[in-house]
Protein backbone atom coordinates (compact mmCIF):
# COMPACT_ATOMS: atom_id res chain seq x y z
CA UNK A 1 0.00 0.00 0.00
CA UNK A 2 2.83 2.42 0.86
CA UNK A 3 4.44 1.69 -2.54
CA UNK A 4 1.16 2.44 -4.31
CA UNK A 5 0.80 5.74 -2.45
CA UNK A 6 4.37 6.65 -3.35
CA UNK A 7 3.69 5.92 -7.01
CA UNK A 8 0.48 7.96 -6.89
CA UNK A 9 2.31 10.96 -5.43
CA UNK A 10 5.36 10.74 -7.71
CA UNK A 11 3.95 9.71 -11.08
CA UNK A 12 0.22 10.43 -11.14
CA UNK A 13 0.14 13.68 -9.15
CA UNK A 14 3.67 14.82 -10.04
CA UNK A 15 4.76 15.49 -6.47
CA UNK A 16 8.23 13.90 -6.18
CA UNK A 17 9.24 16.00 -3.15
CA UNK A 18 6.14 14.94 -1.24
CA UNK A 19 6.76 11.35 -2.31
CA UNK A 20 10.31 11.56 -0.98
CA UNK A 21 9.16 12.90 2.38
CA UNK A 22 6.50 10.20 2.54
CA UNK A 23 9.16 7.57 1.88
CA UNK A 24 11.27 8.84 4.78
CA UNK A 25 8.23 8.82 7.06
CA UNK A 26 7.46 5.22 6.11
CA UNK A 27 11.08 4.22 6.70
CA UNK A 28 11.08 5.92 10.12
CA UNK A 29 7.77 4.24 10.97
CA UNK A 30 9.25 0.87 9.99
CA UNK A 31 12.24 1.35 12.31
CA UNK A 32 9.96 2.45 15.16
CA UNK A 33 7.67 -0.50 14.52
CA UNK A 34 10.57 -2.93 14.85
CA UNK A 35 11.29 -1.55 18.31
CA UNK A 36 7.58 -1.49 19.12
CA UNK A 37 7.27 -5.14 18.09
CA UNK A 38 9.84 -6.06 20.71
CA UNK A 39 7.76 -4.20 23.31
CA UNK A 40 4.58 -5.96 22.11
CA UNK A 41 6.24 -9.35 22.54
CA UNK A 42 7.33 -8.33 26.04
CA UNK A 43 3.98 -6.82 27.11
CA UNK A 44 1.52 -9.09 25.29
CA UNK A 45 3.50 -12.33 25.08
CA UNK A 46 0.95 -14.09 27.29
CA UNK A 47 -1.71 -13.23 24.67
CA UNK A 48 -0.14 -14.44 21.41
CA UNK A 49 -3.23 -13.75 19.29
CA UNK A 50 -3.29 -10.10 20.32
CA UNK A 51 0.49 -9.80 19.93
CA UNK A 52 0.45 -11.28 16.41
CA UNK A 53 -2.51 -9.13 15.38
CA UNK A 54 -0.73 -5.96 16.47
CA UNK A 55 2.58 -6.90 14.87
CA UNK A 56 0.80 -7.74 11.60
CA UNK A 57 -1.02 -4.40 11.71
CA UNK A 58 2.23 -2.50 12.35
CA UNK A 59 3.95 -3.93 9.28
CA UNK A 60 0.92 -4.02 6.99
CA UNK A 61 0.08 -0.38 7.79
CA UNK A 62 3.29 1.11 9.20
CA UNK A 63 2.08 4.66 9.85
CA UNK A 64 -1.55 3.94 10.71
CA UNK A 65 -0.58 0.89 12.77
CA UNK A 66 1.99 2.90 14.73
CA UNK A 67 -0.57 5.59 15.56
CA UNK A 68 -3.20 2.99 16.49
CA UNK A 69 -0.89 1.19 18.88
CA UNK A 70 0.27 4.39 20.56
CA UNK A 71 -3.37 5.40 21.11
CA UNK A 72 -5.11 2.13 22.04
CA UNK A 73 -2.44 -0.57 22.09
CA UNK A 74 -1.90 -0.74 25.86
CA UNK A 75 -4.03 -0.21 28.96
CA UNK A 76 -2.28 2.96 30.04
CA UNK A 77 -4.44 4.40 32.79
CA UNK A 78 -1.79 7.03 33.52
CA UNK A 79 0.85 6.87 36.24
CA UNK A 80 -0.59 9.75 38.26
CA UNK A 81 -4.10 8.35 38.07
CA UNK A 82 -2.95 4.85 39.05
CA UNK A 83 -1.09 6.18 42.09
CA UNK A 84 -4.07 8.30 43.04
CA UNK A 85 -6.36 5.28 42.88
CA UNK A 86 -4.07 3.27 45.15
CA UNK A 87 -4.04 6.14 47.64
CA UNK A 88 -7.83 6.49 47.51
CA UNK A 89 -8.34 2.77 48.09
CA UNK A 90 -6.21 3.07 51.22
CA UNK A 91 -8.15 6.13 52.41
CA UNK A 92 -11.53 4.48 51.85
CA UNK A 93 -10.35 1.30 53.58
CA UNK A 94 -9.39 3.45 56.55
CA UNK A 95 -12.93 4.76 56.97
CA UNK A 96 -14.61 1.34 56.49
CA UNK A 97 -15.39 -0.02 59.96
CA UNK A 98 -15.55 -3.72 60.80
CA UNK A 99 -19.06 -5.13 60.62
CA UNK A 100 -20.69 -5.08 64.06
CA UNK A 101 -23.26 -7.76 63.20
CA UNK A 102 -21.55 -11.17 62.94
CA UNK A 103 -24.37 -12.51 60.76
CA UNK A 104 -23.04 -10.45 57.83
CA UNK A 105 -20.10 -12.79 57.27
CA UNK A 106 -21.90 -15.98 58.27
CA UNK A 107 -23.29 -17.72 55.20
CA UNK A 108 -23.78 -21.42 54.49
CA UNK A 109 -22.68 -21.94 50.90
CA UNK A 110 -21.92 -24.99 48.79
CA UNK A 111 -18.38 -26.00 47.93
CA UNK A 112 -18.72 -24.61 44.40
CA UNK A 113 -20.08 -21.28 45.69
CA UNK A 114 -17.27 -21.07 48.24
CA UNK A 115 -14.71 -21.61 45.49
CA UNK A 116 -16.27 -18.87 43.37
CA UNK A 117 -16.30 -16.48 46.33
CA UNK A 118 -12.68 -17.29 47.12
CA UNK A 119 -11.70 -16.49 43.52
CA UNK A 120 -13.26 -13.04 43.89
CA UNK A 121 -11.59 -12.33 47.21
CA UNK A 122 -8.12 -13.39 46.03
CA UNK A 123 -8.53 -10.99 43.08
CA UNK A 124 -9.25 -8.03 45.33
CA UNK A 125 -13.05 -8.17 45.61
CA UNK A 126 -14.86 -7.78 48.94
CA UNK A 127 -16.03 -10.83 50.86
CA UNK A 128 -19.47 -12.38 50.42
CA UNK A 129 -21.98 -10.56 52.63
CA UNK A 130 -25.15 -12.16 53.93
CA UNK A 131 -28.58 -10.65 54.62
CA UNK A 132 -29.35 -8.93 51.31
CA UNK A 133 -32.82 -8.54 49.82
CA UNK A 134 -32.84 -8.46 46.02
CA UNK A 135 -35.30 -7.56 43.30
CA UNK A 136 -34.78 -8.28 39.61
CA UNK A 137 -36.44 -6.45 36.73
CA UNK A 138 -36.43 -6.72 32.97
CA UNK A 139 -39.14 -4.05 32.59
CA UNK A 140 -37.74 -0.61 31.58
CA UNK A 141 -40.63 1.26 33.17
CA UNK A 142 -40.17 -0.57 36.46
CA UNK A 143 -36.41 0.03 36.34
CA UNK A 144 -36.94 3.77 35.96
CA UNK A 145 -39.55 3.77 38.72
CA UNK A 146 -37.10 2.09 41.10
CA UNK A 147 -34.48 4.72 40.34
CA UNK A 148 -36.73 7.70 40.96
CA UNK A 149 -38.47 6.14 43.97
CA UNK A 150 -35.24 5.46 45.82
CA UNK A 151 -33.79 8.87 44.96
CA UNK A 152 -37.00 10.56 46.14
CA UNK A 153 -36.83 8.59 49.41
CA UNK A 154 -33.17 9.52 50.09
CA UNK A 155 -32.50 11.17 53.43
CA UNK A 156 -28.74 11.71 53.45
CA UNK A 157 -26.98 10.86 50.20
CA UNK A 158 -27.47 9.80 46.60
CA UNK A 159 -24.44 8.62 44.63
CA UNK A 160 -24.93 7.73 40.98
CA UNK A 161 -22.47 6.48 38.38
CA UNK A 162 -23.37 5.79 34.74
CA UNK A 163 -21.67 5.22 31.42
CA UNK A 164 -24.47 6.90 29.44
CA UNK A 165 -26.82 9.63 30.66
CA UNK A 166 -29.08 10.92 27.90
CA UNK A 167 -31.07 14.15 27.82
CA UNK A 168 -34.30 12.35 26.94
CA UNK A 169 -37.44 11.41 28.90
CA UNK A 170 -35.59 8.89 31.09
CA UNK A 171 -32.71 11.29 31.68
CA UNK A 172 -35.14 14.08 32.53
CA UNK A 173 -37.00 11.90 35.06
CA UNK A 174 -33.80 10.85 36.83
CA UNK A 175 -32.32 14.36 36.69
CA UNK A 176 -35.49 15.83 38.18
CA UNK A 177 -35.35 13.30 41.04
CA UNK A 178 -31.69 14.14 41.67
CA UNK A 179 -32.49 17.85 41.67
CA UNK A 180 -35.37 17.39 44.11
CA UNK A 181 -33.10 15.44 46.45
CA UNK A 182 -30.41 18.12 46.38
CA UNK A 183 -32.94 20.88 47.04
CA UNK A 184 -34.17 19.17 50.20
CA UNK A 185 -30.61 18.97 51.57
CA UNK A 186 -29.49 15.52 50.42
CA UNK A 187 -25.86 15.25 49.25
CA UNK A 188 -26.10 14.25 45.57
CA UNK A 189 -23.11 13.20 43.47
CA UNK A 190 -23.33 12.20 39.83
CA UNK A 191 -20.29 10.63 38.11
CA UNK A 192 -20.60 10.15 34.34
CA UNK A 193 -18.18 8.71 31.81
CA UNK A 194 -16.69 11.51 29.75
CA UNK A 195 -17.16 9.69 26.43
CA UNK A 196 -20.43 7.85 26.99
CA UNK A 197 -22.16 10.92 28.50
CA UNK A 198 -20.32 13.64 26.59
CA UNK A 199 -23.48 15.34 25.27
CA UNK A 200 -25.01 15.47 28.77
CA UNK A 201 -21.83 16.75 30.40
CA UNK A 202 -21.71 19.63 27.92
CA UNK A 203 -25.45 20.23 27.81
CA UNK A 204 -28.18 22.22 29.47
CA UNK A 205 -29.27 19.55 31.92
CA UNK A 206 -25.90 19.39 33.67
CA UNK A 207 -25.95 23.15 34.25
CA UNK A 208 -29.45 22.95 35.69
CA UNK A 209 -28.44 20.17 38.08
CA UNK A 210 -25.40 22.15 39.22
CA UNK A 211 -27.64 25.14 39.95
CA UNK A 212 -29.83 22.86 42.10
CA UNK A 213 -26.83 21.68 44.12
CA UNK A 214 -26.00 18.37 42.40
CA UNK A 215 -22.27 17.70 42.13
CA UNK A 216 -21.59 16.44 38.59
CA UNK A 217 -18.15 15.16 37.57
CA UNK A 218 -16.83 13.61 34.35
CA UNK A 219 -15.15 10.23 34.84
CA UNK A 220 -11.88 9.59 32.99
CA UNK A 221 -11.72 12.87 31.03
CA UNK A 222 -10.66 12.24 27.44
CA UNK A 223 -8.99 14.61 24.98
CA UNK A 224 -6.40 14.58 22.22
CA UNK A 225 -3.87 16.20 24.57
CA UNK A 226 -4.13 13.23 26.95
CA UNK A 227 -3.43 10.59 24.28
CA UNK A 228 0.38 10.52 24.72
CA UNK A 229 0.00 9.86 28.45
CA UNK A 230 -2.90 7.44 28.77
CA UNK A 231 -5.26 5.32 26.72
CA UNK A 232 -8.31 7.48 26.11
CA UNK A 233 -10.69 4.62 25.30
CA UNK A 234 -10.40 3.18 28.83
CA UNK A 235 -13.93 3.90 30.00
CA UNK A 236 -15.98 3.65 33.18
CA UNK A 237 -18.72 1.28 32.00
CA UNK A 238 -20.41 0.89 35.39
CA UNK A 239 -24.07 1.66 36.10
CA UNK A 240 -24.81 2.25 39.75
CA UNK A 241 -27.04 4.12 42.19
CA UNK A 242 -26.45 4.04 45.95
CA UNK A 243 -28.94 5.72 48.30
CA UNK A 244 -28.02 6.47 51.93
CA UNK A 245 -25.42 3.71 51.75
CA UNK A 246 -28.20 1.15 52.32
CA UNK A 247 -29.90 0.63 48.94
CA UNK A 248 -28.08 0.02 45.66
CA UNK A 249 -29.16 -0.54 42.08
CA UNK A 250 -27.03 -1.84 39.22
CA UNK A 251 -27.18 -3.83 35.99
CA UNK A 252 -26.96 -3.17 32.26
CA UNK A 253 -29.35 -0.19 32.12
CA UNK A 254 -28.05 3.26 31.29
CA UNK A 255 -30.00 6.44 32.03
CA UNK A 256 -31.59 6.57 28.60
CA UNK A 257 -34.82 5.71 26.85
CA UNK A 258 -34.78 2.10 25.59
CA UNK A 259 -34.83 3.30 21.97
CA UNK A 260 -32.16 5.99 22.42
CA UNK A 261 -29.92 4.37 19.80
CA UNK A 262 -32.61 3.25 17.40
CA UNK A 263 -31.44 3.71 13.82
CA UNK A 264 -33.56 4.86 10.91
CA UNK A 265 -33.89 1.33 9.58
CA UNK A 266 -35.28 0.06 12.87
CA UNK A 267 -32.99 -2.99 12.73
CA UNK A 268 -31.46 -2.47 16.18
CA UNK A 269 -34.59 -1.42 18.04
CA UNK A 270 -35.08 -0.76 21.74
CA UNK A 271 -32.50 -1.83 24.30
CA UNK A 272 -33.52 -4.75 26.53
CA UNK A 273 -31.81 -4.57 29.92
CA UNK A 274 -31.73 -6.30 33.29
CA UNK A 275 -31.55 -4.37 36.56
CA UNK A 276 -31.34 -5.32 40.23
CA UNK A 277 -32.22 -3.49 43.43
CA UNK A 278 -30.31 -4.48 46.57
CA UNK A 279 -31.19 -3.69 50.17
CA UNK A 280 -28.59 -4.81 52.66
CA UNK A 281 -24.89 -5.03 53.50
CA UNK A 282 -23.54 -5.33 49.94
CA UNK A 283 -24.89 -1.82 49.28
CA UNK A 284 -22.02 -0.59 51.44
CA UNK A 285 -19.45 -2.35 49.24
CA UNK A 286 -21.00 -0.71 46.19
CA UNK A 287 -20.96 2.63 48.01
CA UNK A 288 -17.25 2.18 48.71
CA UNK A 289 -16.71 1.34 45.02
CA UNK A 290 -18.46 4.59 44.07
CA UNK A 291 -16.29 6.58 46.50
CA UNK A 292 -13.15 5.11 44.94
CA UNK A 293 -14.30 6.07 41.44
CA UNK A 294 -15.45 9.50 42.60
CA UNK A 295 -12.17 10.16 44.36
CA UNK A 296 -10.23 9.19 41.25
CA UNK A 297 -11.61 12.20 39.37
CA UNK A 298 -12.87 14.56 42.08
CA UNK A 299 -10.78 13.71 45.13
CA UNK A 300 -12.17 12.65 48.49
CA UNK A 301 -13.51 15.76 50.16
CA UNK A 302 -15.89 16.35 53.02
CA UNK A 303 -16.91 13.69 55.52
CA UNK A 304 -14.50 10.82 56.11
CA UNK A 305 -17.25 8.62 57.55
CA UNK A 306 -19.55 6.16 55.83
CA UNK A 307 -23.25 6.13 56.74
CA UNK A 308 -24.41 3.69 59.40
CA UNK A 309 -24.01 0.12 58.22
CA UNK A 310 -27.00 -1.35 56.36
CA UNK A 311 -29.09 -3.81 58.37
CA UNK A 312 -28.75 -7.57 57.95
CA UNK A 313 -32.16 -8.54 56.64
CA UNK A 314 -33.84 -11.66 57.94
CA UNK A 315 -34.27 -14.01 55.02
CA UNK A 316 -31.62 -12.14 53.05
CA UNK A 317 -29.16 -13.91 50.78
CA UNK A 318 -25.35 -13.93 50.35
CA UNK A 319 -24.10 -11.55 47.66
CA UNK A 320 -20.65 -10.52 46.47
CA UNK A 321 -19.82 -7.31 44.61
CA UNK A 322 -16.87 -7.83 42.26
CA UNK A 323 -15.29 -4.75 40.67
CA UNK A 324 -12.87 -4.99 37.76
CA UNK A 325 -10.85 -2.61 35.65
CA UNK A 326 -7.33 -1.74 34.50
CA UNK A 327 -6.47 -0.35 37.93
CA UNK A 328 -6.95 -3.82 39.49
CA UNK A 329 -4.30 -5.36 37.22
CA UNK A 330 -6.10 -8.69 37.02
CA UNK A 331 -8.29 -10.56 34.56
CA UNK A 332 -11.25 -10.78 36.91
CA UNK A 333 -14.11 -10.76 34.39
CA UNK A 334 -12.62 -13.55 32.27
CA UNK A 335 -11.74 -15.56 35.39
CA UNK A 336 -15.24 -15.13 36.79
CA UNK A 337 -16.84 -16.35 33.56
CA UNK A 338 -14.48 -19.29 33.16
CA UNK A 339 -14.94 -20.30 36.81
CA UNK A 340 -18.72 -20.25 36.36
CA UNK A 341 -18.35 -22.57 33.36
CA UNK A 342 -16.02 -24.95 35.17
CA UNK A 343 -18.13 -25.09 38.35
CA UNK A 344 -21.44 -25.72 36.58
CA UNK A 345 -22.78 -29.27 36.78
CA UNK A 346 -25.98 -29.26 34.70
CA UNK A 347 -26.64 -26.00 32.89
CA UNK A 348 -25.20 -22.55 32.31
CA UNK A 349 -26.94 -19.73 30.43
CA UNK A 350 -25.38 -16.50 29.16
CA UNK A 351 -26.94 -13.35 27.77
CA UNK A 352 -24.66 -10.74 26.22
CA UNK A 353 -24.94 -8.06 23.53
CA UNK A 354 -21.32 -8.43 22.42
CA UNK A 355 -19.63 -11.82 22.11
CA UNK A 356 -15.90 -11.46 21.50
CA UNK A 357 -14.29 -13.51 24.29
CA UNK A 358 -10.74 -14.74 24.38
CA UNK A 359 -9.82 -18.20 23.10
CA UNK A 360 -9.75 -19.62 26.65
CA UNK A 361 -13.41 -18.73 27.22
CA UNK A 362 -14.47 -20.18 23.87
CA UNK A 363 -12.56 -23.38 24.64
CA UNK A 364 -14.20 -23.58 28.09
CA UNK A 365 -17.66 -23.28 26.49
CA UNK A 366 -16.83 -26.04 23.99
CA UNK A 367 -15.51 -28.38 26.67
CA UNK A 368 -18.52 -27.75 28.91
CA UNK A 369 -20.93 -28.66 26.10
CA UNK A 370 -18.93 -31.75 25.19
CA UNK A 371 -18.95 -33.06 28.75
CA UNK A 372 -22.73 -33.06 28.67
CA UNK A 373 -23.71 -29.69 30.16
CA UNK A 374 -26.49 -27.70 28.60
CA UNK A 375 -24.69 -24.53 27.52
CA UNK A 376 -26.91 -21.73 26.22
CA UNK A 377 -25.81 -18.44 24.71
CA UNK A 378 -28.40 -15.75 23.90
CA UNK A 379 -27.28 -12.81 21.75
CA UNK A 380 -29.09 -10.12 19.73
CA UNK A 381 -29.76 -10.82 16.06
CA UNK A 382 -29.20 -7.16 15.17
CA UNK A 383 -26.22 -5.40 16.69
CA UNK A 384 -25.33 -1.73 16.96
CA UNK A 385 -21.78 -2.55 15.84
CA UNK A 386 -21.54 -4.29 12.45
CA UNK A 387 -17.86 -5.13 12.87
CA UNK A 388 -18.43 -6.71 16.30
CA UNK A 389 -21.43 -8.62 14.94
CA UNK A 390 -19.34 -10.09 12.13
CA UNK A 391 -16.46 -11.02 14.42
CA UNK A 392 -18.86 -12.62 16.92
CA UNK A 393 -20.47 -14.83 14.31
CA UNK A 394 -17.07 -16.19 13.24
CA UNK A 395 -17.03 -18.28 16.44
CA UNK A 396 -20.57 -19.64 16.17
CA UNK A 397 -19.67 -22.62 13.98
CA UNK A 398 -17.27 -24.26 16.44
CA UNK A 399 -19.63 -23.62 19.37
CA UNK A 400 -22.58 -25.14 17.50
CA UNK A 401 -20.45 -28.14 16.53
CA UNK A 402 -19.59 -28.69 20.21
CA UNK A 403 -23.29 -28.69 21.15
CA UNK A 404 -23.71 -25.15 22.50
CA UNK A 405 -27.26 -23.83 22.08
CA UNK A 406 -27.06 -20.50 20.29
CA UNK A 407 -30.14 -18.27 20.25
CA UNK A 408 -30.53 -14.98 18.36
CA UNK A 409 -32.98 -12.58 19.96
CA UNK A 410 -35.38 -11.19 17.36
CA UNK A 411 -36.93 -8.10 18.94
CA UNK A 412 -34.91 -5.06 19.92
CA UNK A 413 -31.30 -5.05 21.06
CA UNK A 414 -30.69 -7.56 23.85
CA UNK A 415 -28.32 -5.57 26.09
CA UNK A 416 -28.81 -7.67 29.24
CA UNK A 417 -25.57 -9.14 30.63
CA UNK A 418 -26.35 -12.13 32.85
CA UNK A 419 -25.19 -15.63 33.77
CA UNK A 420 -27.17 -18.33 35.57
CA UNK A 421 -25.53 -21.55 36.79
CA UNK A 422 -27.59 -24.66 37.65
CA UNK A 423 -30.43 -22.47 39.01
CA UNK A 424 -28.17 -22.02 42.04
CA UNK A 425 -25.87 -19.11 41.27
CA UNK A 426 -26.61 -15.90 39.38
CA UNK A 427 -24.43 -13.11 37.99
CA UNK A 428 -25.81 -9.75 36.90
CA UNK A 429 -23.07 -7.60 35.46
CA UNK A 430 -22.22 -4.50 33.46
CA UNK A 431 -19.56 -6.51 31.57
CA UNK A 432 -19.92 -7.96 28.10
CA UNK A 433 -18.37 -11.22 26.95
CA UNK A 434 -15.62 -9.38 25.11
CA UNK A 435 -12.02 -8.33 25.54
CA UNK A 436 -12.94 -4.72 26.22
CA UNK A 437 -14.84 -5.71 29.35
CA UNK A 438 -12.15 -8.28 30.21
CA UNK A 439 -9.19 -5.93 30.05
CA UNK A 440 -10.06 -2.28 29.43
CA UNK A 441 -13.29 -1.01 30.98
CA UNK A 442 -14.21 -0.45 34.60
CA UNK A 443 -17.03 -2.92 35.31
CA UNK A 444 -19.14 -4.22 38.21
CA UNK A 445 -20.41 -7.78 38.64
CA UNK A 446 -22.90 -8.89 41.28
CA UNK A 447 -22.71 -12.59 42.20
CA UNK A 448 -25.76 -13.93 44.03
CA UNK A 449 -25.34 -17.24 45.87
CA UNK A 450 -29.01 -18.14 46.12
CA UNK A 451 -31.14 -20.64 44.22
CA UNK A 452 -34.36 -18.58 44.48
CA UNK A 453 -32.80 -15.53 42.84
CA UNK A 454 -30.98 -17.74 40.32
CA UNK A 455 -34.32 -19.26 39.36
CA UNK A 456 -35.80 -15.77 38.91
CA UNK A 457 -32.92 -14.84 36.63
CA UNK A 458 -33.35 -18.09 34.71
CA UNK A 459 -37.01 -17.21 34.10
CA UNK A 460 -35.96 -13.80 32.74
CA UNK A 461 -33.45 -15.52 30.46
CA UNK A 462 -36.18 -17.93 29.35
CA UNK A 463 -38.32 -14.95 28.34
CA UNK A 464 -35.47 -13.88 26.06
CA UNK A 465 -35.35 -17.37 24.55
CA UNK A 466 -39.10 -17.19 23.88
CA UNK A 467 -38.38 -14.24 21.56
CA UNK A 468 -35.36 -15.84 19.94
CA UNK A 469 -34.56 -18.26 17.12
CA UNK A 470 -32.18 -21.16 17.71
CA UNK A 471 -29.36 -21.50 15.21
CA UNK A 472 -29.10 -24.88 13.48
CA UNK A 473 -25.61 -26.23 12.97
CA UNK A 474 -26.42 -27.71 9.55
CA UNK A 475 -28.01 -24.53 8.24
CA UNK A 476 -25.15 -22.51 9.66
CA UNK A 477 -22.56 -24.61 7.84
CA UNK A 478 -24.40 -24.10 4.54
CA UNK A 479 -23.91 -20.33 4.55
CA UNK A 480 -22.24 -18.75 1.53
CA UNK A 481 -18.54 -18.08 1.05
CA UNK A 482 -18.79 -14.29 1.30
CA UNK A 483 -20.45 -14.17 4.75
CA UNK A 484 -17.89 -16.62 6.13
CA UNK A 485 -15.01 -14.66 4.65
CA UNK A 486 -16.32 -11.36 6.06
CA UNK A 487 -16.81 -12.91 9.51
CA UNK A 488 -13.35 -14.48 9.56
CA UNK A 489 -11.78 -11.25 8.35
CA UNK A 490 -13.50 -9.32 11.13
CA UNK A 491 -12.46 -11.97 13.63
CA UNK A 492 -8.81 -11.41 12.74
CA UNK A 493 -9.25 -7.92 14.14
CA UNK A 494 -11.01 -9.09 17.32
CA UNK A 495 -7.84 -8.88 19.47
CA UNK A 496 -7.73 -5.18 18.56
CA UNK A 497 -11.43 -4.43 19.23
Amino acid sequence: MDHLINQLLRETLGLPLVAGVFGWIVALAFVLNVGLSVRIIWVKGSRPNAALAWIATLFALPIIGLIMYLVIGENRLGTIRRRRHARIVEEVAGISPVWSDPRVLASNMSTADTQMAHLGETSGAPAVLNGNLLQLSGDPDEQLRWMTEDIDAAQHSVDALFYIFEQDATGTAVANALGRAAQRGVTVRLLLDDIGSRAFLRGRMRKELAQQGVHVIAALPASILRMPFKRVDIRNHRKLIVVDGKIAQTGSRNVADPDFKGDASGKVGAYIDSWIRIRGPVARDLHILFLEDWGLDAGLHGSRQLPDEPPVNSGGVPVQAIPSGPNFENNMVAELIQAAIQLSRREIVFTTPYFLPDSATIAALEVAARRGLRVTLIVPRANDSKLVALASRANYGRLLAAGVELWEHRHGFLHSKTISVDDELAIVTTANLDRRSYEINFETSIVVYDNVFATQLRRLQQSYIASSDRLDVNAWNQRGVLPRFAENLANLMSPLL
